[in-house]
């Protein structure tokens, strides 16, 4: 059966989140490289249309990706074949006609939403990235077909392979079409995104065809009740129900983005502030945003893995594995996301100067305190949609979404905080939204914290790193004069000292490591043999 050759959910979400890294690492310098050509005005037109997309994207896929996997996973692992092979063929004939549809909207109304936003020069980065809607959406069936499979690779792949043709496609045209103007060259930036998808769809096509993985879902085990034979309508309405709440969800990081663009210069300019300089602020914040992503990875990967593994447990009676596996992707959480955090906020300036130039990295403090909230919001989302809470997730991510409006108005215009006061605005609302998720765990399902085993250990190594980075880093940037590199060197030090600690503090176990796909067993022999790792 084609689930017997499923990756284990952690071992799927760690395959994620090497995909995921490879990509990052060759997008890393995208944005910076393209900054040599563009400048921070040119940055500046790049933003606006990218909320609008995501948001699009948010609205007519996420949900239906998470849906697949999910409904998949829940009829492989009951024994309908023959229904999860319907799931996946009606779904992705909703998701092509709302690719078509979408994608033309975009485009028509790509004049209108430059304007409203402030940037009319931007209406051919909006007319660049209307395909690419369509092309994500016919990705997506394929990506929730292998994710309810608990088969990451495909995904992983397809993520470098978009990566890598949205840097090359988009860097060339930045360089050749900035002397042109200025817009065009920012235009050009938003083409790789599309270019890169058109070959992720085509990898994606390669692999499906090439394996046809639902050639062979024509059985039904002995008792069920097959969703082929499921009324279409009734059938969709499933689908949607699951999918809708997750497209609200799935908004929020580009309503997040979206308040930025529309607020922070706007609230700028009515302090006084230049309205050259108030655009610049909001690059500022997109670049600090990226950098405060780049942890995300691993939260990200462990939501998509969560939803269809607990959903799949929960089918098939075993609530306490759903439980097991729902408390060791918290205890990772916490394991990454507190180090992530700490350094971000003391070592602000060099985690900035890396891959940005100019004195944005003043907002990457206010900013880096999110990353944890946001890390554990990620994935108690993926628990609770697994458990099928989902309007649960939604509406309290909708209340942190809230509070950021709010604030964000509020406190960018306090001339004090300035666009620092949009950074902390996000950070709060991603607090409040975390907050309740974790209620509603402890509430609805028995997780708790888990203070003692979960939190205490890496919280202990993140400060003593973020103590060491503090005497550290002047003494790094006295010593090496080049930024890029001085900042690399601080936050090499910084792993460096947060690994040692967490494994003489004890706060890495025997089966954590075990679950890296790779890893030689000799370091995990000569680890025990030095005492640094606990059994439980």
């Amino acid at each position: 059966m084609q689930q017997s050759r499923a990756e284990g959910f952690m071992r799927g979400a760690l395959l994620l989140t090497a995909g995921s890294l490879i990509s990052r690492v060759l997008g890393v310098f995208y944005r910076p490289v393209a900054q040599l050509a563009l400048g921070e005005d040119g940055l500046a037109i790049v933003t606006p249309p990218n909320a609008p997309y995501m948001l699009i994207l948010a609205v007519s896929s996420t949900g239906l990706n998470v849906a697949i996997s999910r409904l998949v996973s829940e009829r492989l692992a009951v024994g309908d074949l023959r229904g999860a092979r319907r799931v996946v063929r009606l779904s992705t004939t909703i998701l092509a006609i709302s690719g078509i549809a979408f994608s033309l909207l975009f485009a028509l109304a790509a004049p209108w939403m430059a304007r409203v936003q402030g940037f009319p020069e931007a209406t051919p980065g909006f007319l660049a990235l209307a395909p690419a809607i369509l092309l994500v959406m016919l990705e997506v069936a394929l990506r929730g077909l292998y994710q309810g499979m608990q088969r990451m690779r495909p995904a992983a792949v397809t993520m470098v392979i978009e990566q890598a043709g949205r840097v090359v496609v988009g860097l060339l045209g930045v360089f050749l079409l900035t002397p042109v103007a200025l817009n065009l060259g920012a235009a050009a930036f938003n083409a790789g995104n599309t270019v890169g998808v058109l070959l992720g769809v085509l990898y994606a096509a390669y692999i499906y065809l090439r394996e046809r993985p639902m050639a062979d879902w024509t059985t039904v085990a002995p008792g069920i009740e097959s969703w082929e034979e499921t009324d279409t309508w009734r059938l969709m309405r499933q689908i949607l129900a699951i999918a809708l709440p997750l497209s609200f969800l799935g908004a929020v990081l580009p309503l997040i983005q979206l308040a930025d663009t529309s607020l922070i210069t706007n609230r700028l300019i009515s302090i006084g502030v230049d309205p050259a300089e108030a655009k610049r602020a909001l690059s500022y914040i997109t670049n600090a945003s990226q950098l405060r992503d780049l942890p995300l990875i691993f939260a990200q990967a462990l939501y998509v893995s969560l939803v269809p593994a607990v959903t799949e447990s929960l089918a098939i009676g075993r609530t306490e594995q759903a439980r097991h596996r729902a408390a060791a992707a918290m205890r990772l959480t916490w394991l990454i996301g507190l180090p992530a955090t700490a350094g971000l906020v003391v070592a602000a300036r060099e985690a900035y100067g890396v891959l940005f130039r100019g004195p944005g990295y003043f907002v990457m403090a206010p900013l880096g305190w999110s990353t944890i909230f946001l890390m554990i919001q990620q994935t108690s989302s993926g628990i609770l949609q697994g458990l099928g809470l989902i309007w649960l997730s939604v509406w309290n991510q909708l209340a942190g979404v809230a509070v950021k409006f709010v604030l964000t108005y509020w406190w960018t215009g306090i001339p004090a905080l300035g666009a620092n006061g949009a950074a902390w605005a996000t950070t709060a609302g991603f607090l409040l939204a975390a907050g309740l998720n974790l209620a509603a765990l402890r509430r609805k399902f028995g997780l708790g914290l888990g203070v003692r085993q979960n939190i205490l250990r890496p919280l202990a190594a993140s400060l003593a790193m973020a103590a060491a980075l503090a005497l550290a880093s002047p003494l790094i940037r006295t010593a090496i004069p080049w930024t890029r590199l001085s900042g690399l060197v601080t936050i090499g030090f910084g792993a460096l000292v947060y690994g040692v600690a967490i494994l003489v503090l004890g706060g890495v176990r025997q089966a954590d490591l075990e679950l890296v796909p790779g890893l030689p067993p000799s370091t995990i022999r000569l680890l025990r043999r030095l005492r640094l790792l606990r059994d439980e």
